[in-house]
């Protein structure tokens, strides 16, 4: 029989199983476990980096509609319809339409104020080159607002012959990425009973939106504003990302 006790000089002691202690992991455990979280981290990262962007796209999207809107429907209430842009030019359209209702960081006169590098900065996502002019002193107004978005308020199309009611807004500025249904989008002033500024293609139907913004939609990313729009404020599976 085992004995658990015994007794020396009239003291008793007892005796304890010994402990045999382990001195932590190995070399090899420890490489197998990095090994493995850096194989999750791969495989994760990446996809919650995208969508961290997507939501702040988003965001910053929904905020600058919301702000130029706000201006719009101010001046509307103060000074009417602004029918007269086109005759007016851009100095003096923006003066009475819009610069008492928002509130201007800075001017832009020239790429480099603005951050970029060329008057033509933006490209499609297909790569190719937007055709608008950043800066035009006679036919748009560039400026930052207060919370870093670029806009570009037009009074006439490229030939400089035509009215055009397009804002073009870079929600990242110079930041890049630059690309169109990214950070650069276009919105429209609706210039009809106060119908306040809207993402460009607003009239157009669902298919042709989910068509014109789309992967293989080249320069219709121009529309991908209203595309995000109709899907409740989100960057969807099918979008041109």
């Amino acid at each position: 029989m085992k004995k658990d006790a015994f007794t020396l000089a009239g003291t008793t002691y007892v005796n304890l199983p010994q402990i045999i202690a382990k001195a932590g992991f190995t070399l090899a455990e420890v490489l197998i476990t990095l090994g493995i979280i850096g194989v999750v981290a791969a495989m994760t990262i990446p996809s919650l980096m995208a969508h961290f962007q997507k939501e702040q796209t988003v965001t910053k999207l929904k905020k600058a509609i919301s702000v130029i809107n706000q201006a719009y429907r101010l001046s509307y209430d103060d000074v009417g319809e602004p029918e007269s842009a086109f005759a007016l030019g851009a100095e003096e359209y923006f003066k009475q339409y819009w610069a008492p209702y928002i509130k201007v960081l800075s001017y832009c006169s020239k790429p480099e104020e603005c951050g970029y590098k060329s008057l033509y900065p933006w490209k499609y996502y297909n790569k190719k080159q937007v055709d608008i002019c950043l800066i035009a002193p006679t036919a748009r107004t560039t400026f930052y607002s207060m919370d870093g978005v670029l806009y570009v308020i037009l009074t006439t199309a490229g030939d400089m012959t035509q009215p055009n009611h397009n804002i073009y807004i870079d929600i990242n500025g110079g930041a890049g990425p630059n690309i169109m249904g990214r950070d650069v989008f276009v919105l429209t002033c609706v210039q009809k009973d106060g119908g306040g500024v809207r993402p460009y293609g607003y009239e157009k139907t669902n298919a042709q939106i989910n068509t014109l913004c789309s992967k293989t939609g080249g320069s219709g990313s121009v529309y991908c504003a209203e595309k995000i729009l109709r899907a409740g404020w989100k960057i969807e599976k099918d979008y041109p990302w």
